[in-house]
């Protein structure tokens, strides 16, 4: 192993050492342990960044070299008889696509010019948080390079132009010829990446700044679920991870063997599930509006609804694992409220909750519960303080702790169960992107018999998936009406 692979295996181990520690409160040995793992941390970070800079070096060296033997010198000049050939300083993290379709980039220069390419982005395109969000995704999230070749493919300007196009109703024959080999590296990529379906189906990939489940963030959806969960983009098929209760401690007498306090672990897995979307327009419309420049808009709302009632209350089936779903699978996380909903299974809910996660606790309900809810609000005195609204844009607090809307979950206690009040850490529900979003231009629809109706159709699909990690981390309370 060399020195950058210690650097890094060492990193990892010291990443996941403070993520432990940061979960307790630290008693002075702990408190030590915290303050070394950092400064031995800093020091690893400043010893590693000259060792990659020379390894994403040598990356490219070999890139350079592998170019000039595959396309006849491409990538390299004569520096003279006596000097060799010198590098070509590069300024376009769009050049050579075809290196990058056909996977002849070193992973550290794929995610260099990626990162580059997030940066040359004008501001127009993409914000400022959704740059931050791009950039995190590479450098955090990206270790074989899969999101980086995705943006490089979908982010050059000639895919743009013809991405455009493509949706404003121009046929591919008409792109010119770069927007005709951009479009088709990116649908080659497209192609290499399906891991389900038919390779040969249609649709275009959305270009990387205008792709939600690359540089949308949490504050820019509506969705509450996004806001206040873990959210990862992956470029697979499915999310791998390991979870577990936490390791015991006790107190031991002089000379007392240790108990063996290892936790059990799981290995929770999170699918993704097809998603898609579908408007359409008449070519009234089309040509009276800049409808096709709003398509994007418009599903992004369409997914978010979608995606808000999932991650609530969905299945699991074809569909991601809706929180209040999986928590109310589990026996000990139902706290039961009795026939009626009343103040007393609101201070139940958060008191059942353990308390490793009790502090970092977010409530969700329907409005029409929420309604209810601050009814037991009257009063001044401790009684009033039970709810507190703190202002515009900012979350009323319950107990001190934020509150959310979901519509999805139930809002009338009708005859039977109702699971109407969740309290828990939503860093505890995942929720999972698989990297690219694709679009499907319909210039041409038709009718039940197949005949034209005068409009065009624009098809959206996606994957997305979410689940709970720890049930424990929450609680829900249900109410049993007769």
């Amino acid at each position: 192993m060399n020195r950058l692979a210690e650097i890094d295996a060492r990193l990892e181990a010291i990443r996941a050492e403070l993520l432990e520690l940061a979960d307790t409160d630290l008693d002075e040995t702990q408190a030590a342990r915290f303050d070394e793992l950092e400064t031995e941390y800093g020091t690893l970070e400043t010893e590693r960044e000259p060792l990659a800079r020379r390894a994403a070096m040598i990356g490219r060296v070999r890139d350079t070299a592998r170019a000039a033997g595959h396309n006849g010198g491409r990538g390299v000049e004569s520096g003279g008889n006596d000097r060799g050939p010198a590098l070509v300083t590069r300024t376009d993290p769009y050049e050579h696509l075809d290196q990058v379709r056909d996977r002849a980039v070193a992973v550290a220069d794929l995610r260099g010019r990626a990162l580059a390419a997030v940066e040359q982005a004008p501001a127009a395109e993409i914000d400022d948080t959704g740059r931050e969000r791009a950039t995190r995704l590479l450098e955090r999230g990206d270790k074989h390079g899969r999101i980086a070749r995705h943006m490089l493919l979908t982010g050059s300007p000639a895919y743009r132009s013809a991405f455009e196009a493509l949706l404003s109703g121009i046929q591919p024959w008409q792109l010119s010829g770069e927007e005709a080999e951009a479009l088709r590296f990116a649908d080659e990529h497209r192609r290499a990446a399906m891991a389900e379906g038919t390779p040969g189906a249609g649709g275009y990939l959305v270009p990387f700044h205008l792709d939600p489940t690359i540089i949308l963030t949490n504050a820019g959806s509506s969705n509450p679920f996004r806001q206040i969960s873990r959210v990862e983009t992956i470029a697979t098929n499915e999310w791998h991870g390991v979870s577990s209760a936490g390791v015991t401690a006790r107190w031991r007498a002089e000379a007392d063997e240790a108990e063996d306090n290892s936790p059990t672990f799981a290995q929770p897995e999170v699918p993704v599930h097809a998603a898609d979307a579908y408007l359409q327009a008449s070519f009234e419309v089309t040509q009276d509006t800049n409808i096709a420049s709003q398509v994007g808009m418009l599903i992004q709302d369409a997914k978010d609804n979608l995606e808000a009632a999932a991650f609530a209350v969905g299945t699991g089936t074809a569909q991601p694992t809706g929180v209040v779903t999986g928590v109310a699978a589990v026996a000990g996380s139902r706290v039961d409220g009795g026939a009626a909903y009343a103040v007393d299974g609101v201070y139940d809910l958060k008191d059942a909750v353990p308390q490793r996660w009790r502090g970092r606790g977010s409530w969700v309900a329907n409005e029409a519960i929420l309604t209810l809810t601050r009814q037991f609000a009257s009063g001044t005195g401790p009684q009033h303080a039970f709810w507190a609204d703190l202002g515009m844009d900012t979350p009323s607090l319950l107990l001190g702790r934020p509150v959310y809307e979901a519509s999805a979950m139930d809002g009338v206690i009708a005859t039977g169960t109702n699971d109407i009040l969740l309290y828990g850490d939503f860093s505890q529900y995942l929720i999972v992107d698989r990297v690219g979003m694709t679009v499907a231009y319909e210039p041409l629809v038709k009718g039940a018999n197949q005949r034209p109706t005068g409009e065009v159709g624009w098809y959206a699909f996606w994957r997305v998936g979410a689940n709970v990690l720890v049930p424990n981390a929450f609680r829900v309370l249900r109410v049993t009406a007769a």
